[in-house]
């Protein structure tokens, strides 16, 4: 990648490098360098599959060496005293360019852009010096400083700056280290260090030992979104975010895996450009707090529960890209079924769940909706491998009416709530997700099925149990 702007980074080098070469000299004659407030560092525990972070208040801030001059914090060496800072700052301060990156457009006000070019330009060579000093050490190695350089330039020249997706999956792992969903999401293992990144760029009060134990994998999204970031605002501007992505995913493992799943935290990783660092780790950055997952998981529980082997990693990839062009009224069911599980109320949860399981099978047609619900679940679950077709409607039916006494305002409800299936006792809430989630395996296989559900003759052929109908 070219320099972009070449006045910029002849003088941004020798400042560089004068601020590497003082680092280094603190270091020699042992003067005190504070350290990151309470920096998180991951560990793998032995023998087991997730991380924990410990805490350590020693890891060396290289940039608190530095100081202003007209401040009264004691500081071996000042800004103004780096090689070419003087200069920089003036040079920053009198391109249109930088003036709109550092004010973020407030150019009415003279000393608030001297006092952002000051410290924009800090920024610069520090970021660049103490990411230096941290992954290649104090001797000077131009094409390092140059990379890394390039990064915060392309960051500075401001506009729409591409970011990758990068969202932990709560509760369930995985056997492979990445499962391709399509050619630009994924779901990935996450690395020690991009733990590490991930919950450094959260506040202090905001750390907490489940955000790493409870997550292995990440959903990772390439080339699809970008932000604005300019320095005064502090943070990333999302012109858009792929929720519908992010989703998708979410509700394939749902319908794979049995246990409890979801994200609460969103991250990206900034592509080409960086906005600043922590040492020398990945660009893994917290964005925003989501709380999308299953309220059933227990942050004080040994997480994650489950792991799924290649097989069922698989069978989550085939089900993202089903759903990806599904018919409207699967990718509603699926919708619902991720809904149920952030609820709160289990009332509210078995509502959305038989509204996944009515968009599925309720069809067009008028007739009684718990019998049509039975007879048609019977059948498509025949597709599942269920053999005893009666006792699958009747299943339905005991949970349909559950939800019916709800909605209706029925005050008898709660003797409907639990279910009896082969001399045991379920929740219907826990009949109906099970349910649900295997009709849509059924319906994503077969795409064809969801159009021909008012079709007797198809809904007869199934529960014969005759082959494959979805042509039929």
């Amino acid at each position: 990648m070219p320099v972009s702007d070449p006045a910029l980074w002849s003088l941004a080098k020798p400042a560089i490098r004068d601020a590497l070469e003082k680092m280094a000299k603190a270091m020699e004659e042992g003067k005190k360098i504070d350290g990151y407030d309470a920096y998180p560092v991951v560990k793998m525990k032995e023998g087991e599959i997730f991380p924990a972070f410990e805490i350590d208040y020693q890891a060396p801030d290289f940039r608190k060496l530095f100081g202003w001059e007209k401040s009264f914090a004691s500081r071996p060496y000042t800004y103004e005293g780096i090689r070419g800072f003087t200069e920089l700052v003036s040079y920053v301060e009198s391109q249109a360019t930088y003036e709109s990156f550092l004010g973020g457009g407030r150019t009415e006000s003279s000393d608030l852009l001297a006092e952002m070019a000051e410290f924009g330009a800090r920024s610069l060579i520090l970021e660049v010096a103490s990411r230096h000093a941290d992954a290649r050490g104090f001797e000077w190695c131009e094409e390092y400083a140059l990379a890394s350089y390039l990064e915060m330039e392309a960051w500075w020249r401001g506009g729409k700056l591409p970011v990758d997706i990068f969202v932990p999956i709560a509760n369930v792992s995985f056997e492979d280290l990445k499962i391709q969903l399509s050619d630009s999401t994924s779901i990935e293992r996450i690395s020690d260090e991009q733990h590490q990144a991930r919950v450094i760029s959260l506040k202090a009060y905001e750390r907490n030992s489940w955000l790493v134990r409870a997550y292995t994998h990440a959903l990772v999204i390439r080339n699809s979104v970008s932000v604005e970031w300019p320095f005064l605002m502090g943070r990333e501007q999302w012109e858009s975010f792929p929720y519908d992505q992010v989703d998708r995913a979410i509700q394939a493992l749902s319908i794979v895996a049995p246990e409890p799943t979801g994200y609460d935290q969103v991250c990206f990783i900034p592509n080409g450009w960086s906005h600043g660092y922590k040492r020398a780790l990945p660009m893994v950055t917290h964005a925003f707090a989501a709380e999308r997952y299953d309220r059933q998981v227990s942050q004080e529980e040994f997480s994650p529960t489950e792991t799924l082997s290649s097989e069922q990693a698989n069978q989550v990839a085939e089900l993202y890209r089903a759903l990806t062009d599904a018919h409207p009224q699967v990718s509603l069911a699926a919708r619902r079924l991720q809904l149920a599980t952030l609820r709160e109320d289990e009332l509210d949860e078995i509502v959305d769940l038989c509204v996944g399981i009515e968009a599925l099978l309720g069809g067009t047609t008028a007739g009684d909706t718990t019998y049509k619900l039975g007879i048609r679940g019977a059948a498509v679950l025949m597709r599942a491998g269920f053999q005893r077709s009666e006792t699958v409607a009747q299943l339905i039916k005991k949970v349909y009416a559950y939800r019916s006494n709800i909605v209706h305002g029925q005050v008898k409800y709660e003797k409907k709530r639990i279910v009896t299936f082969e001399g045991k006792r379920f929740l219907a809430t826990d009949i109906a997700k099970i349910l649900l989630r295997e009709i849509l395996q059924v319906m994503l296989r077969e795409p064809d099925l969801i159009s021909k559900i008012d079709n007797d003759r198809v809904i007869f052929e199934l529960m014969d149990n005759r082959g494959a109908t979805a042509n039929g």
